[in-house]
């Protein structure tokens, strides 16, 4: 990702804050950001963002994503994803979580492969970590049959920040990237969420519409989504790239970067600041206690009978002992000098990754927004 695409990225992530920062978790970003600047193996005492896999749950089969429909794809990674309703974290144990990194990050994302309406305590959820002091975040397609109740739960939770993803502005667009989701839904549900707001007479959540670019999109099509989005009462909206086409005319999926099917060329060498910022800044917590580095990479293996590569389970170990491990500390003398780590790139999280290594195809571009 370009120094560009990084800053707007840091910046979206600042939006979600909502003025919530306490003083003991600035001074945790200012330990963090000062190991990334010097390189140095431990990070601050926590994590600054942390995203927590409440569940991976989801009912579309969007084609890039890891619940895509499998058949004629010929992509084995793909036929070994398993999703069920049992797959979700429970009050207690997000609870737990909370109360250790409370005071410490800045903010919680409450999904990763999942959609967290999916979970039947998301509201529940949610207030704990608000109560907490945290600032909290959620993406969503949105494409539900939602009751005033469940919006109104929404919006009392304390949800800082709420993103909605609309990749079309007419459902013959929209579906072909967000497969078996109802646009008249995700529609109403966004005017209905904005009128609840009002009705409540409440700040948050801040509604963003996330629009996809896709090479089937008509040119003015981001255009239509952001006035689309402004008349229902979106605050913010943003555009990125979306999926891509390979060269037999497929769409992309997120098992197309795994190990086992791509590629990668050499390791990057030396570097002024670490490769990737990610083992300083934030952790994924997956619904089973796991904990990863990033969300963009290694996804083919996190639901498959594949090695996820964890760095610890906070269900079995403190998340503080797990970001100052051997783990993550290995993760960090990567993050140096690929080219130098030897094997201690091999086998890691990492290995592989367009960050760290030089990809010599369209992999490098992985990084989603």
């Amino acid at each position: 990702m370009s120094v560009l695409g990084t800053a707007r990225q840091i910046r979206r992530r600042l939006a979600w804050l909502h003025g919530r920062v306490s003083w003991t978790a600035a001074l945790n970003l200012i330990r963090s950001g000062t190991a990334l600047a010097l390189q140095r193996e431990r990070a601050g005492a926590l994590p600054a963002m942390v995203k927590i896999d409440i569940s991976p749950v989801c009912a579309l089969a969007c084609p890039a994503c890891l619940h895509a429909n499998p058949a004629g794809r010929n992509r084995p990674l793909l036929d070994r994803q398993s999703f069920h309703a049992r797959q979700r974290m429970t009050r207690e144990q997000f609870a737990g979580i909370i109360d250790e990194i409370r005071d410490h990050a800045l903010a919680v994302s409450l999904y990763y492969y999942g959609d967290p309406l999916t979970h039947p305590d998301f509201a529940g959820l949610v207030r704990i970590a608000s109560d907490a002091g945290l600032s909290t975040h959620a993406s969503t397609h949105f494409s539900y049959r939602l009751t005033d109740e469940k919006l109104a739960a929404i919006v009392e939770s304390g949800l800082s920040h709420l993103t909605v993803t609309v990749d079309g502005a007419s459902q013959e667009v929209y579906a072909v990237t967000r497969v078996r989701g109802r646009l008249e839904w995700v529609l109403e549900n966004l005017r209905r969420i904005a009128e609840t707001k009002r009705a409540l007479q409440r700040d948050t959540p801040v509604i963003e519409v996330q629009y996809l670019r896709h090479p089937h999109h008509p040119p003015d099509e981001g255009t239509r989504v952001e006035e689309l989005a402004r008349a229902l009462g979106a605050e913010t909206y943003s555009s990125y790239d979306g999926i891509y086409f390979d060269a037999d005319g497929d769409l992309y999926n997120a098992v197309d970067t795994d190990l086992d099917v791509a590629n990668p060329g050499a390791p990057k060498g030396a570097s002024l600041i670490p490769h990737c910022h990610w083992p300083y800044s934030g952790a994924v917590i997956k619904y089973d206690g796991d904990v990863i580095p990033c969300c963009k990479w290694q996804e083919a293996q996190q639901y498959s009978d594949g090695d996820p590569r964890a760095l610890g389970n906070v269900f079995k170990t403190p998340l503080r002992e797990i970001w100052n491990g051997e783990s993550y500390r290995n993760l960090r003398r990567v993050m140096r000098n690929p080219a130098a780590a030897g094997e201690k790139v091999a086998g890691c999280f990492c290995e592989g990754c367009p960050k760290l290594f030089a990809t010599p195809s369209r992999l490098g571009e992985w990084e989603a927004q």
